[in-house]
C-alpha cells in the first residue's frame, strides 16, 4: 500500500485502546487486518510503540482512498467486541471529520462495517470466515474463543489504601516510574492481555507518598488508580500534582500556595480557589446591604458566608486530595470573615464600586479631595472591597495560632 504502514497501523491500534485496553478480539482483529493489508508484523510494533507513549494523535494517512480505507479497519476492529464505546465512536467520528467525510457517509460505513462484524469474524490463524458465534475455526479448527478470553494478572487490588496499577510502555517517564512503584509499601507486578502490568500499593490518607508516582505516570496511558478497593477516576483524584509539582520547584512553597508568587494573594492557602484577597475580587460582593443604626439611616453590609463558601467548595472540589490543603484553615478564615462591614466607618473597608446600577447595590454619593480640589464622586456600590491586608494578616494570624502553627510564613505574606 502507498500509505505510511506504520501510521496506518497506529490509527487502527489508537481506536482499539479508546477504552483503556486491548481485549483478545481486538488484538486478533489487528492481526487480522495486518494480514489483509500486507503489513509486516515489525510495523504493528513499531505502531504500537507510538500508541503506547500515550501523546498519540489519529492523523490521515496517504490518499483519499487509503484515509477511507484506514477508516473502515478502524471501525472493524473497534467492532470485534460487539460494541463501539463512547470514546472509539469519538475518534472515528473526528477522523471522518478530518478527511471529509459526511454524516451519512460515516453512518452508512458504520452500518456496513457492523453488519460484517456480527456475520462473520476471521479465524487469526489461517484468516478463514468463520461465524461470529463460532468457536472453532471452521477450516484449521483453532480455538476462537480463545482470543476472546483476557489473561488475569496474577495480583488483587487490595481492599483497604491507595492502588496504582500501570502496564509496561516505551513512554520516556516509564522507568522513572517504575522505580517509584518499587518503592512503594507493596508492590507486584502480573500480566493482562499479553502485557506486563504493575500495582504499587501505599496505605491509607498516603497521598503524598503516591504522588511522586502520579506525576512520572502523567503521560502514560495504560494506568488505573483505586482507593479502597474501588476504582476511580485517574483526573478526579490527581487533579492537583501539576500544581504540586510547581509548588515544589518553588522558592518559597508555602507562598506558592498562597499565591504571592503570581501577586495574586489568597486567605485560603490555595490559588485553585481563585478568591483572591484584593479590591476586585467579586466574593466581597457576596451578600447584601442592611439598615443600622438607631432609626435606620445608616447602612451596612452583611456577607453572606454560605455563598461564600459554596463557591470555595466548588473551586477547590477537584482539588480536594491536594495534601497542601488545610481543611482546617479554609473554616477558620471563612469564620474570621467580619459578619458585618461599615465602609462609611471603618478605616480597613471602602466601598466596591459600580458606575452602573445593578440588583442590590445601592447609591453612593462622597465628597473627596484630590490635588487640593474638592470633588464629587458618585457611584454604586454592590459590595465592599478591603483597604490593604490589615485585615487579612488578623483573619491569618488568629487561625494559624488557634491550628498552633508556625506565624513565620504569615509575616512573610504580609511583608
Amino acid at each position: 500500500m502507498s500509505a505510511d504502514s506504520v501510521r496506518f497501523m497506529a490509527n487502527i491500534i489508537q481506536v482499539a485502546y479508546a477504552d483503556g485496553k486491548l481485549s483478545g478480539t481486538e488484538q486478533a482483529a489487528i492481526e487480522n487486518a495486518r494480514k489483509e493489508l500486507g503489513i509486516k508484523k515489525g510495523d504493528v510494533t513499531a505502531a504500537q510503540k507510538m500508541v503506547d507513549t500515550g501523546s498519540y494523535v489519529m492523523k490521515p494517512v496517504g490518499s483519499f482512498s487509503d484515509q477511507v480505507r484506514n477508516l473502515e479497519y478502524a471501525l472493524r476492529v473497534a467492532y470485534a467486541d460487539g460494541d463501539l464505546g463512547s470514546m472509539e465512536s469519538e475518534m472515528i467520528m473526528a477522523y471522518g471529520v478530518a478527511i471529509g467525510l459526511t454524516q451519512v457517509q460515516l453512518e452508512r460505513m458504520r452500518e456496513e462495517v457492523m453488519v460484517q462484524a456480527t456475520a462473520a469474524l476471521r479465524c487469526p490463524s489461517c484468516g478463514a470466515e468463520t461465524p461470529a458465534d463460532s468457536r472453532f475455526c471452521s477450516k484449521c479448527g483453532n480455538n476462537i474463543s480463545v482470543a476472546d478470553e483476557e489473561v488475569q494478572v496474577k495480583y488483587e487490588i487490595p481492599r483497604s489504601g491507595i492502588t496504582i496499577e500501570f502496564a509496561e510502555s516505551t513512554g520516556a517517564s516509564f522507568p522513572k516510574a517504575l522505580e517509584l512503584a518499587k518503592k512503594a509499601s507493596s508492590f507486584q507486578q502480573g500480566t493482562k492481555n499479553k502485557k506486563t502490568w504493575f500495582m504499587a500499593h501505599f496505605a491509607s490518607g498516603a497521598i503524598v507518598d503516591a504522588t511522586p508516582l502520579a506525576e512520572a505516570l502523567g503521560g502514560l496511558r495504560n494506568r488505573s488508580l483505586y482507593i479502597d478497593g474501588k476504582e476511580q477516576q485517574w483526573d478526579e483524584v490527581f487533579a492537583f500534582v501539576w500544581c504540586s509539582s510547581q509548588r515544589g520547584l518553588a522558592y518559597r512553597p508555602v507562598e506558592y500556595c498562597f499565591g504571592k508568587d503570581d501577586n495574586r494573594i489568597n486567605p485560603w492557602g490555595c490559588k485553585q480557589a481563585r478568591m483572591e484577597w484584593t479590591e476586585w475580587a467579586n466574593w466581597f460582593c457576596y451578600g447584601q446591604w442592611e439598615k443600622s443604626g438607631f432609626i435606620g439611616r445608616k447602612t451596612q453590609w452583611r456577607f453572606d458566608k454560605n455563598r461564600i463558601k459554596h463557591e470555595l467548595s466548588t473551586n477547590i472540589y477537584k482539588f480536594r486530595y491536594c495534601p497542601y490543603l488545610n481543611a482546617k484553615l479554609l473554616e477558620l478564615v471563612l469564620q474570621g470573615i467580619p459578619d458585618i462591614v461599615a465602609p462609611n466607618s471603618e478605616s480597613d473597608w471602602d466601598y466596591h464600586q459600580n458606575y452602573r446600577e445593578v440588583p442590590g447595590a445601592i447609591r453612593i454619593v462622597k465628597q473627596e479631595r484630590s490635588s487640593g480640589m474638592t470633588f464629587t464622586n458618585e457611584f454604586w456600590a454592590d459590595g465592599v472591597r478591603p483597604k490593604g491586608l490589615k485585615v487579612f494578616a488578623e483573619i491569618l494570624f488568629k487561625a494559624f495560632t488557634e491550628m498552633k502553627t508556625d506565624l513565620s510564613p504569615i509575616k512573610a505574606l504580609i511583608k
